[in-house]
């Protein structure tokens, strides 16, 4: 009798633990008191679902907040948990951001004072305002890094760049006296007890970062995050590389929508999303405030969004103030010509839902065909590399049988594959609108299609001048063992 009941309390035991586990394996649901616009989270987390297998994502985590409470948390593919670590790429602004407000209601830091009032000797540091920094009118270089900024766009204008912000967080060491990245515990994440947030290496693996991926050719391949080595790389930590779970965000985002917490004054978050803001047109026109763009038509109301990118993974957050609503949105790939704006669209489709409209349609077809034409292009790059040198003993042999005043068309042919090479080298960067060094870094297919194609052009040309070389070097020797006169014993030439 005890052995049967032992029994039944071991089978109740294993029932109990696989039930949990299941039900830690679903979304986290919760009703809001009020909600401008009702929201159904089953449809959005099939939605969601939807996205990922068309998007081909390895892993993604979802979190939907409003000012008290958890309202929606989803994970999808490899990420098992809302706690799980993401590198936020260029949402790490908005942090960065908070920081300086919150040095300017220390009286430690005026937006207006120029950047060298912080950074003595700074590059044109007397003609930049750390408000110009901060919304990205400074007209320095978007691929400038600490190493070689400078003025060189209009300022007044809103120009996208980096070491805008790896500025302000050389502003915010000096100012402090305490590194970046110790400032921010002290003064963001452990006051809002974000314990699976850091600025460092070291402390994002200990939380748990997870893997990232890059894909190469349309297939989605494991890589080793690249975090910054050094101050004067392109993207630093206060631009790109704080890394955080969308746990955390969420919290991140409840005190925006409590206006502080705190944290900073209802004024200084009015500053940051409507005080200092410069218009941005474009096909959906936007105005970037301080770390966050603000849109408002088409849309139903007011959204303040910002995006990251990072070698290995995409993240978004989005606070929409009037419904008191906030979603943060991390996923773990980088897929510069596919994927990437399917996770950018599938955020803003929730948004979309979060406003009562229809979301973005997330299609495995755009996927598909996305690769396809981007496959066939490098294919088709490498195909043009490839011919010459399958071709290279029929080169051989015209060349054999070429005459002296037949010699500058090939010179011509060997002079394309001089050209063609730099052409590649040149034409890339221009059409996709980024160095050559940042397509190696976020674009790593076709940067290796571009190496493999210039190299196998160049050999090619070094082997088809060395056989050119070659025969006129036979030409000459027969011509001087022949005395110079009569046939050369050299067949007439047939090539034409």
């Amino acid at each position: 009798m005890l052995k049967k009941r032992t029994t039944a309390l071991l089978l109740c035991f294993c029932v109990f633990c696989c039930l949990s586990i299941l039900i830690a394996a679903q979304p986290v649901y919760a009703q809001d008191g009020y909600q401008k616009n009702p929201v159904d989270y089953r449809e959005i987390d099939d939605y969601l679902r939807s996205a990922v297998d068309n998007a081909h994502i390895p892993g993604m985590s979802v979190t939907i907040v409003n000012k008290d409470a958890v309202l929606f948390s989803g994970n999808y593919g490899d990420c098992e948990s809302s706690e799980t670590p993401f590198y936020l790429g260029s949402v790490s602004k908005s942090f960065t951001a908070v920081c300086i407000m919150q040095l300017v209601e220390q009286g430690k830091v005026d937006l207006n004072a120029p950047v060298s009032a912080y950074l003595p000797g700074a590059t044109d540091g007397d003609r930049i305002s750390v408000s110009q920094l901060l919304n990205h009118t400074s007209g320095l270089g978007q691929y400038q890094t600490l190493e070689n900024y400078k003025i060189v766009k209009e300022q007044g204008v809103h120009h996208y760049a980096n070491v805008n912000y790896s500025l302000l967080g050389e502003i915010i060491e000096a100012v402090s006296g305490e590194l970046y990245s110790d400032y921010l515990t002290k003064n963001l994440f452990e006051p809002l007890q974000l314990s699976h947030t850091a600025a460092t290496q070291d402390e994002s693996e200990k939380n748990g970062l997870i893997d990232g991926y890059t894909n190469y050719w349309g297939f989605n391949i494991k890589t080793s995050h690249k975090y910054p080595s050094s101050k004067d790389d392109w993207i630093t930590v206060p631009a790109g590389y704080i890394s955080s779970s969308t746990e955390d965000l969420g919290k991140y985002l409840q005190m925006y929508l409590n206006r502080g917490s705190g944290i900073l004054s209802e004024s200084s978050i009015d500053t940051m999303f409507y005080g200092d803001t410069i218009y941005v047109d474009g096909d959906i026109p936007y105005w970037y405030g301080y770390g966050w763009t603000r849109i408002e038509a088409p849309l139903s109301e007011p959204v303040l969004q910002h995006n990251g990118l990072v070698e290995t993974g995409n993240a978004c957050i989005f606070l929409l103030p009037e419904s008191s609503l906030a979603m943060a949105v991390t996923a773990n790939v980088n897929d510069y010509f596919a994927a990437n704006a399917m996770i950018d669209s599938l955020g803003w489709g929730v948004a979309l839902m979060l406003l009562g409209d229809a979301p973005n349609e997330i299609s495995g077809s755009t996927y598909a065909l996305n690769h396809l034409w981007l496959n066939l292009t490098m294919l088709a790059v490498l195909t043009i590399a490839i011919i010459p040198l399958c071709r290279l003993s029929k080169y051989r042999e015209r060349v054999q049988l070429l005459r002296g005043n037949k010699l500058p068309g090939v010179y011509a042919l060997i002079g394309l594959h001089f050209l063609l090479p730099a052409f590649l080298l040149m034409a890339v960067p221009v059409f996709l609108k980024i160095p050559l060094w940042v397509v190696q870094a976020f674009v790593p297919d076709v940067f290796l299609t571009i190496i493999v194609s210039a190299v196998l052009l160049l050999a090619v040309g070094f082997l088809k001048g060395g056989i050119l070389w070659a025969h006129k070097k036979t030409i000459r020797t027969r011509q001087v063992s022949g005395g110079g006169h009569g046939s050369s014993g050299y067949a007439p030439d047939c090539s034409s």
